[in-house]
Formats: structure tokens, sequence, C-alpha cells
């Protein structure tokens, strides 16, 4: 009777820890940006949107919403950080 190994997930995860100096491969390509919290305004990092899609919403004149973590709050971002955050 012959008995083959596997590799578990477990030690899979292992061997791919990522490094703290290097973003998961879901969020490479994900730009930031600041925006203002209206509630208790302090700047927080917007990091959800990848540079295909920020284009294309500042393009098309559509919402970009900016979220603070700290107030569980969502927004509109205004039109200056719009301004700040468009091609030249």
């Amino acid at each position: 009777m012959t008995t083959t190994t596997r590799n578990h997930p477990t030690s899979l995860k292992a061997s791919r820890a990522r490094r703290p100096d290097h973003p998961p491969a879901w969020d490479w390509h994900k730009l930031t940006f600041l925006s203002t919290c209206p509630r208790c305004g302090h700047e927080r990092l917007q990091r959800g949107y990848t540079r295909r899609n920020l284009l294309k919403l500042l393009g098309s004149r559509r919402k970009i919403d900016g979220y603070c973590i700290v107030c569980n709050v969502c927004w509109e971002i205004s039109e200056s950080e719009r301004r700040a955050i468009a091609p030249q």
C-alpha cells in the first residue's frame, strides 16, 4: 500500500507569510489619498480604490466616498479633494 503526503493549507500559509512592508496581493494596485472626516476633522487615508476605478470616477464626475474608521462615518469627498487627487 502506497501513502501520499499532502501539503496542508496551514503549511502553505506559513510558507507564503506576508512581510509587514508588503501589502496583501488584493491590495497591490490600490491607491491611497487623504480626505478629511466631517465629524472629527482629522485627515484619514482612503485605500479602497484602484487607479483605474478612481480615474473613471473622477472622469465621469461620479461620487467618491471617504470613510473614517474612528467615527464609523462615510461621506462624499469634497471638490477640493477631488482636484487634489486628479491627474494633472
